[in-house]
């Protein structure tokens, strides 16, 4: 077998090169955007349409009601589609249902990893992120579930109306089966699928 020797000179331009390949290698990594579809692959099997939109991993801080959390980073979120009874805003009596509502959802997410995804619209006009949710290890959408259980109804405000179908048929189900609040005839009496 032999052995190659590299003279002085020959060894210095192939660090150079080694180290000019790094630098290409790290700057194409840095100036990259972050994948598209970084989340569990089984979410896009179950919502095809969510395929290609950009997507978020957070832990959920702190829960304030039935549809709305704050991130470790400070943001609040309030879920898409879907619309829990009230337990925390200023000037309203606590819906009948919202406390439970409130525990399912604090249950759930408090302290966990979860994928946001957005529709088409950004904020809402209190400035809380909009957005679909998936707790990490998960593939069924918590917007679907809060509907699907009984803790909220349906609210379509445009233009994020991706998985309106879906939540009419989940609270379509959990009406039928007399889940959660509408278990209650006068809750569902006042409940109801809202849109805006």
């Amino acid at each position: 077998m032999h052995k190659l020797y590299f003279n002085p000179r020959t060894r210095h331009l192939a660090v150079r090169l080694l180290l000019l390949c790094a630098f290409v290698l790290l700057l194409g990594a840095c100036g990259s955007k972050p994948a598209a579809d970084a989340a569990d692959p089984a979410i896009y099997k179950a919502y095809p349409d969510l395929q290609g939109r950009p997507v978020t991993l957070t832990e959920v801080k702190r829960v304030v009601d039935g549809d709305t959390f704050e991130t470790s980073a400070g943001e609040k979120v309030r879920l898409i589609g879907v619309n829990t009874p009230e337990t925390v805003k200023p000037g309203s009596p606590i819906q009948p249902y919202g406390k439970q509502a409130s525990a399912f959802t604090k249950g759930r997410l408090t302290g966990k990893s979860v994928y946001l995804f957005a529709d088409t619209g950004d904020k809402d006009k209190y400035g809380r992120l909009l957005r679909y949710v998936f707790i990490q290890g998960e593939s069924v959408m918590f917007n679907e579930t809060l509907v699907r259980e009984g803790y909220a109804n349906t609210m379509t405000i445009q233009p994020n109306v991706m998985f309106q179908d879906l939540f009419l048929d989940a609270e379509k189900e959990a009406r039928k089966a007399k889940r959660g609040l509408w278990g209650d005839p006068a809750q569902a009496k006042e409940s109801g699928t809202k849109k805006k």
